[in-house]
């Protein structure tokens, strides 16, 4: 038996009927995945702290090797954090994009009246 996913912050929910849809789906992802990468910089400082503390190390080194293997694990989150805010910054230039290639549809061109006559 197959279980349905679901999307996370309701992005399943929005249907691509028009051009707002297309501006709240990518409003929604932009917002999603800006608190992902806030939530994966706090998490990156927290582990730091905790596996810095944690560790006790060879006796010589002073705990600089525990330093060391624990920011290379907090680099982690750190870097899905970087990941999370370029997806953000490619939610809002989804929008951009959809407008400039379709903007006939989201503003179509109005008659022009001639104000002068020859």
């Amino acid at each position: 038996m197959a279980t349905a996913r679901k999307s996370p912050a309701g992005l399943d929910v929005i249907e691509f009927d028009g051009s707002e849809s297309v501006a709240a789906y990518a409003l929604t992802s932009r917002d999603h995945n800006r608190a992902l990468s806030q939530e994966y910089e706090g998490a990156a400082e927290d582990l730091y702290a905790v596996l810095k503390e944690l560790g006790t190390g060879h006796p010589l080194a002073f705990g600089i090797d525990v330093r060391h293997r624990a920011g290379k694990v907090a680099k982690r989150l750190e870097r899905m954090a970087e990941m999370a805010s370029w997806v953000a910054q490619e939610s809002v230039l989804l929008n951009l994009e959809y407008r400039k290639q379709f903007a006939e549809l989201v503003s179509p061109d109005k008659q022009r009246k001639r104000t002068w006559d020859w």
